[in-house]
């Protein structure tokens, strides 16, 4: 029954004086997969803006929905569009991201939009677009596909993993494994004035990694206000402070952040894969690949951010790695396997990864009816763990990760879910 009609015979009710049962609120969006063009290997970062479907990561070409590998194949590599309507590739835009320095991929890993969607930021492997210098960072516009430059006077000098812009538009803040951005000293972070293109002071440092992991930040929200940036990685300490895989920093200076807690997550192994702000609350993905341990937190948890308490914890077992926010509703992208402490699916024998699940936002509470599975090779699997991003322009949730199938449907590697 439609929602429309659920409304009609509701209003009939009340008139009537009788009690009408509400069905369970449904996602946003159908779990049967619309039409898009396919990748030929993993998608780590996706944004939707001007009418298009940007899609970075390691792939080297991409081809028609549904086809076969090695039929009607593109070239285009590691960075593409895509009609937001029709999911065919925008023949118009073909950048070529190199890296010129040790002829390793020009992979994407993480993209940011600016407040007015106009400029899509693009970080990751590459020195080089179009064969004009950016180093690891590029900016496009978003309506033409132009490519508008390298951020800053000479980027940072290595991968960029996480990216987020301010909330008025003026500052660019960079997380990645680099040493140094536009030839000054800066530590896995840094910022951008994207006026000038010159770096501001900011420079929090992160110390201490977690065991069996490089030190690297994987996830950046700057608040609704621009006072705090939210920082997640593979960190202890931040700032010389105990803080476990996740921290809030001053969004000018860089130094902690009052108000926000220092234990969210299990230490020394639990990690923040993925941040989003959205109406002043903090929705944090968790990652634990090594302690074992029941009270790992690999869910979802929703944290306000004018005084870091937490609103709730949706406790999943089996990594996170994007939330999405939209309406009434919180995509999450994962290989969950056992939601049943946040009243979903539970675990099963032999175990079943759930690619892309939905909570209820405002209890955290695991929508009934909507599951997204995918399969893959061991590769696929492995490196990007069913899906890694998720985006949406208020019509459409777009996945992208590793996999060759999508609810039994041949797709690889990127998908989208149209409104129901």
């Amino acid at each position: 029954m439609t929602r429309r009609w659920w409304t009609a015979l509701a209003a009939l009710c009340v008139a009537l004086g009788m009690q009408l049962v509400t069905p369970p609120a449904q996602a946003l969006v159908s779990t049967t997969p619309a039409p898009m063009e396919q990748t030929n290997g993993p998608v780590w970062a996706s944004e939707i803006a001007g009418g298009r479907i940007y899609v970075g990561g390691a792939f080297t070409s991409t081809r028609p929905a549904g086809a076969a590998a090695g039929t009607n194949e593109s070239g285009q590599a590691h960075l593409v569009a895509m009609d937001a309507s029709t999911g065919r590739r925008i023949t118009g835009f073909a950048p070529v991201l190199r890296n010129t320095w040790d002829g390793s991929p020009g992979t994407v890993h993480a993209m940011a939009l600016s407040p007015d969607k106009a400029t899509l930021y693009v970080g990751g492997d590459f020195n080089e677009v179009n064969g004009q210098k950016a180093e690891h960072l590029a900016a496009f516009d978003t309506a033409t596909g132009r490519f508008l430059g390298q951020v800053g006077w000479n980027g940072v000098n290595g991968s960029v993993r996480a990216l987020d812009v301010s909330p008025d538009g003026t500052t660019l803040y960079v997380g990645g494994i680099f040493s140094a951005a536009n030839w000054s000293s800066r530590d896995r972070l840094a910022a951008f004035d994207l006026a000038g293109g010159g770096l501001t002071s900011w420079q929090p440092k992160m110390s201490v990694a977690v065991p069996g992991e490089g030190l690297r930040p994987t996830a950046l929200a700057v608040s609704g206000d621009g006072a705090k940036v939210f920082v997640g990685g593979t960190f202890q300490q931040m700032n010389g402070v105990a803080h476990q895989g996740v921290a809030a920093v001053n969004g000018t200076t860089g130094a902690n952040a009052s108000g926000f807690g220092r234990s969210y997550l299990l230490a020394p192994t639990n990690w923040a894969t993925t941040l989003e702000v959205a109406d002043g609350v903090l929705y944090m993905g968790g990652r634990d690949d090594r302690s074992g341990s029941s009270s790992r937190k690999e869910g979802v948890q929703a944290i306000t951010v004018s005084n870091g308490q937490v609103r709730w914890f949706a406790r999943c077992y089996g990594d996170t790695f994007d939330v999405l926010v939209q309406g009434s509703d919180v995509y999450v992208a994962s290989h969950a396997h056992d939601c049943s402490a946040a009243g979903g699916f539970g675990e099963t024998n032999p175990r079943t990864y759930v690619a892309m699940h939905v909570l209820d936002r405002s209890t955290g509470r695991v929508r009934s009816g909507f599951q997204v599975t995918t399969t893959g090779t061991t590769a696929n699997q492995d490196s990007l763990l069913l899906s890694r991003t998720l985006a949406s322009d208020g019509s459409q949730v777009v996945m992208g990760g590793g996999f060759d199938w999508v609810q039994n449907q041949r797709q690889a590697n990127i998908t989208r879910f149209t409104a129901r």
